[in-house]
C-alpha cells in the first residue's frame, strides 16, 4: 500500500487486491488494478497484459518472438549495454530528479504530461517504488523504467527513451536496447518472486494507432490481456469533496478533447 500526502489532502492507494489489515487514516482510499470490482463503488475498466513470471525462464523466453528473440541477444551480446536497478530502499531524491528530467524529455517530444515527483517520492517512502535503466558503455543513458512494485506483482509506472531525428543504425539499436531492457526487468522481478508482470496497460480501442502499435510491442512478449478495476472512496468530507472536484474537471469541456 502506498500513501501519498500533499498539501491539502491524503491519499491511499491499495493495488492487485492487496489485502491491508489497517486501513491509515486519509482522506481518500484508492483501490487501483483490481481483478474484482468492490461492490457498491463505481469502477473505472482497465486493461492491460499480464506475464506469467512463475513459468520457467525457457518457458518466457519461447513465449517470445524469435525476430525479438534475436534483437536482446544482439542487444545483451553485442551492443554494449549495461543494465542498473534500484529498489525504494535504495532510491533517493537525486535519482528521482535524474529520472524525472530524462523522463519530462521524452514527454515533451511525445505530447504526454511531466512526471510527477511528489508522486514518486512518495511511492519511495512507502517501499514500492523500482526505478531502472539501461545505457550505454560509455555512460550515456538510453533508457529509463519506473515499476510500482509490491509482493504479488510488478507494474510499468513510466518508460522513456529518446529516439534521434535521422539516425536510424541508433534506433535500431534503441530498439533492441528497449526488449533487452523488459527482458531484463522480468528476470529480475522473477528471481525476487514476484509471480506477474504487469505492462501497464493495454489499449482496447481500434483507432489510435500509435497505441496499437504499442499493443503490438508488447504482445510480443506472450502474456495474457485481462481486464482490471480501479475504485476511489471519499473517506472524510474533504475527501469526497475532491473526488466531486476531479469528476467536474475531467468531465470539462477543455479536459474532454
Amino acid at each position: 500500500m502506498a500513501i501519498v500526502r500533499g498539501k491539502y489532502i491524503s491519499i491511499g492507494e491499495v493495488w492487485f487486491d492487496e489485502k491491508t489489515e489497517k486501513i491509515p487514516k486519509v482522506d481518500v482510499l484508492y483501490y487501483l488494478h483490481q481483478t474484482q470490482p468492490i461492490p457498491n463503488i463505481q469502477a473505472r475498466e482497465f486493461y492491460t497484459i499480464l506475464i506469467d513470471l512463475t513459468k520457467s525462464n525457457d518457458d518466457l523466453w519461447e513465449n517470445i518472438s524469435k525476430n525479438d528473440q534475436y534483437k536482446i541477444r544482439r542487444a545483451g551480446q553485442k551492443d554494449q549495454l549495461k543494465y542498473t536497478f534500484w529498489n525504494s530502499y535504495d532510491i533517493n531524491d537525486e535519482l528521482i530528479e535524474e529520472f524525472s528530467n530524462f523522463y519530462d524529455v521524452f514527454a515533451v517530444k511525445k505530447g504526454l504530461s511531466a512526471v510527477k515527483r511528489s508522486r514518486l517520492k512518495s511511492y519511495a517512502k512507502s517501499g514500492v517504488l523500482d526505478i531502472s535503466h539501461i545505457k550505454l558503455d560509455n555512460g550515456e543513458p538510453l533508457i529509463w523504467h519506473a515499476h510500482y512494485r509490491c509482493n504479488n506483482r510488478a507494474f510499468l509506472l513510466h518508460a522513456a527513451s529518446i529516439v534521434h531525428d535521422t539516425d536510424t543504425s541508433y534506433n535500431s539499436m534503441l530498439g533492441r536496447a528497449n526488449r533487452y531492457h523488459y527482458w531484463q526487468d522480468m528476470l529480475r522481478f522473477k528471481d525476487l518472486g514476484i509471480p506477474i508482470y504487469d505492462f501497464g496497460g493495454w489499449y482496447a480501442g481500434n483507432t489510435d494507432q500509435k497505441k496499437l502499435g504499442i499493443n503490438k510491442f508488447k504482445e510480443k512478449f506472450g502474456g495474457e490481456v485481462v481486464k482490471n478495476f480501479s475504485q476511489s472512496y471519499g473517506r472524510t468530507i474533504k475527501g469526497q469533496l475532491y473526488l466531486q472536484l476531479q469528476k467536474l474537471f475531467i468531465k470539462s469541456p477543455k479536459n474532454s478533447e
